[in-house]
């Protein structure tokens, strides 16, 4: 298995997205897409078409979106316990917390709003979270919140599964050593093979394929 047949894998298979229902703990399951790029356009497509700031904050922060008449709460914010049974997820009440932050620096919002650089968003969400809200959660508050507003990353970000696949190419050698200690990488300091790629996609490749990249 090589890196180029991972991303090769990945623009091609269909995308597959295990959710929960949100408010219904019993349905749960799994969410399929053509492709990743049907995935993208549908997820964050649904956060550029809330008009309602308050709204849009709120299912950022919560990792709400609705799909085909549904309304489901992201894996990287849902409950759960890992192997080990340590907590995993964003309980509801940190959500709040931060939902509330926000929403009380709205000049800082509007401010970072203005700048149109994702990583203005992403830093005034950092500044204004509680502890419990971390860099997965940030990134995909900011992602979501940027998708209004036509902000995206311009480099790739790095934390949780992303990381741990970042790490794995620095490992093998493939990207320069220490590379994985910076918070976002420019993709012209990847493989070549990502060259063609958006940051969005490649920080989502890293995660979701980090067991094959490990096995390369």
């Amino acid at each position: 298995m090589t890196l180029e047949f991972i991303i090769k894998t990945y623009k091609t298979e269909r995308y597959k997205l295990y959710s929960d229902v949100f408010n219904n703990t019993k349905v749960s399951g799994l969410l399929g897409f053509p492709t990743y790029l049907d995935y993208f356009e549908n997820y964050l497509g649904y956060y550029a078409s809330i008009d309602d700031t308050e709204k849009l904050i709120t299912y950022s922060v919560c990792g709400l979106f609705e799909y085909k008449g549904k309304t489901y709460v992201h894996p990287h914010q849902k409950i759960w316990r890992d192997t080990g049974g340590n907590e995993k997820g964003i309980r509801s009440e940190v959500s709040a917390e931060v939902i509330n932050s926000i929403l009380e620096n709205s000049d800082a919002f509007e401010k970072a709003l203005k700048t149109k650089e994702f990583n203005e968003l992403y830093e005034f969400i950092k500044k204004y979270k509680i502890p419990k809200f971390g860099g997965v959660e940030i990134y995909d508050s900011a992602l979501r919140i940027g998708a209004k507003y036509g902000i995206s990353p311009k480099e790739v970000y790095l934390h949780g599964s992303t990381l741990i696949g970042l790490k794995t190419l620095e490992t093998k050698r493939m990207v320069e050593e220490d590379l994985s200690l910076k918070k976002s990488v420019k993709v012209e300091e990847l493989p070549a093979c990502f060259g063609d790629m958006l940051p969005i996609h490649i920080e989502d490749l890293l995660s979701v394929k980090k067991v094959d990249i490990m096995k390369m």
